[in-house]
């Protein structure tokens, strides 16, 4: 009975990793619809470009994009690092882009620096730093095994 519970989560652990791998590639086929597009938007940025709302518009898609490239790191190479990167690059662009009161703004900036701060003062446990979903377990012990020697 044992055996049989232990291959039956094997197998869904298999199938969250393929699920993943899906997302993933539907998150990268968003993000490149979205850079083409870029160009039209680039246009009406261009034909109205001395209005500071036509510029933020254009920054707002920007922004959207580069959120879209984090994530699809963090779907592809989970760690910290990349879950600390999408949160900095959304809580920045809530600032740039929305109107917001000169309170909500201080406390931007400060969740930025506690961002920031974790980024730099906490770590990983010896070991976890090359874990990847595309990468077989097998992958990751030869990355192991050249640490060692």
């Amino acid at each position: 009975m044992k055996k049989l519970l232990h291959k039956a989560r094997n197998i869904l652990f298999d199938s969250c990793d393929f699920l993943e791998l899906l997302m993933a590639l539907i998150v990268l086929a968003a993000i490149l619809i979205a850079c083409c597009s870029l160009g039209s938007s680039f246009l009406d940025y261009w034909n109205d470009r001395f209005s500071k709302e036509a510029f933020l518009t254009f920054v707002g898609y920007v922004f959207n994009i580069l959120i879209g490239i984090e994530f699809l790191k963090m779907l592809c190479q989970p760690s910290p690092d990349t879950v600390l990167e999408v949160l900095i690059f959304l809580v920045a662009r809530h600032m740039i882009l929305d109107h917001t009161t000169v309170i909500e703004n201080l406390l931007t900036i400060i969740s930025i620096g506690i961002l920031f701060a974790i980024k730099k003062y906490i770590s990983l446990p010896s070991g976890k730093e090359n874990y990847r979903i595309f990468s077989s377990s097998s992958d990751s012990e030869e990355s192991e095994n050249e640490k060692n020697s």
